[in-house]
């Protein structure tokens, strides 16, 4: 079985696994059980510059994402979010986000656009690093 299809299957499960346990991980976890990692907030991390986030040490990441919030007292722009980067790092340990996205004052309050807070999450392997995913 190739690696891409092993990963593609990984990514499956731990799709499943998010949605069996609300989006944190299994209550009791197997040795490959895939486990959800999120970020911390990035204040205006949202501006177009990659962020990355890695996975715990000896751990691969199967997929990733983000998610785009206003910074306090502001709104997300009406503009759809530039998605500039969205793909693991190089050594598969991590994951890499460059979106672009402002917020606004409310309306009807004087303000500058600035870029949006950025939060990256991951589904990293528990327990089992990338070498021994090769096909």
């Amino acid at each position: 079985m190739s690696s891409k299809t092993r990963i593609a299957m990984a990514v499956a499960a731990g799709v499943v696994v998010l949605a069996a346990t609300s989006g944190s991980a299994a209550a009791t976890p197997s040795p490959l059980a895939p486990q959800s990692v999120a970020g911390p907030t990035i204040q205006g991390g949202a501006d177009g510059k990659p962020h990355e986030l890695l996975c715990p040490p000896d751990e691969s990441v199967y997929g990733g994402g983000f998610t785009v919030t206003p910074g306090d007292n502001r709104t997300l722009d009406r503009q759809a979010t530039d998605v500039l980067e969205s793909r693991p790092n190089d050594d598969a340990t991590g994951w890499i986000v460059a979106v672009r996205k402002d917020d606004c004052p409310p309306e009807g309050v004087k303000g500058d656009p600035r870029p949006a807070n950025l939060t990256i999450r991951i589904v990293c392997t528990d327990g089992e690093n990338n070498t021994s995913l090769g096909g």
